[in-house]
């Protein structure tokens, strides 16, 4: 007898997208052990804030929601349920991700949840701290070409 149990993936970012002197580290990790994290260097992240702050709207949460598809695009198989940890705002995250992912219509059937403040550390925080304090190597560190080709993705059709 098989059981069902919905599959889950917990996303988690050390060094705060705002945090402009920092470097990012975003990770994750998947029910079944499977763990992924990418990288963004201050001064990327410097460059397109200063280039984009008054064109465009929301650009902290953009910036996040690039992280969380760069990291999770090629592990959403078989998974139920998203949980993000609460570091910028939520809705729009919520509302800004499936934009990302809108052409393969991936999170069609994800339900995205905010992790709740009382939880334990979420599964992702270790993952996102090891790649911070570079203690791990990041699977992808994310360039300003790379962010620049996806940003304008957000505009709905």
């Amino acid at each position: 007898m098989k059981w069902k149990m919905i599959k889950k993936i917990e996303i988690d970012i050390s060094g705060q997208i705002q945090q402009l002197n920092y470097d990012s580290a975003l990770g994750f990790r998947r029910d079944n052990g499977i763990v992924k994290s990418v990288y963004l260097r201050s001064k990327d992240k410097k460059e397109i804030i200063k280039k984009y702050k008054n064109q465009i709207t929301n650009l902290i949460e953009k910036l996040h929601c690039i992280m969380i598809y760069f990291c999770i695009k090629d592990s959403l198989e078989n998974v139920k349920e998203i949980k993000i940890c609460r570091d910028v705002s939520f809705r729009r995250i919520r509302n800004l991700l499936p934009l990302l992912f809108k052409k393969q219509n991936y999170l069609r059937n994800i339900k995205i949840i905010q992790r709740k403040g009382d939880e334990a550390k979420s599964a992702g925080h270790n993952i996102a701290l090891k790649t911070f304090r570079r203690r791990k190597y990041a699977e992808m560190i994310i360039k300003k070409e790379m962010i620049e080709d996806v940003l304008f993705e957000f505009k709905k059709r």
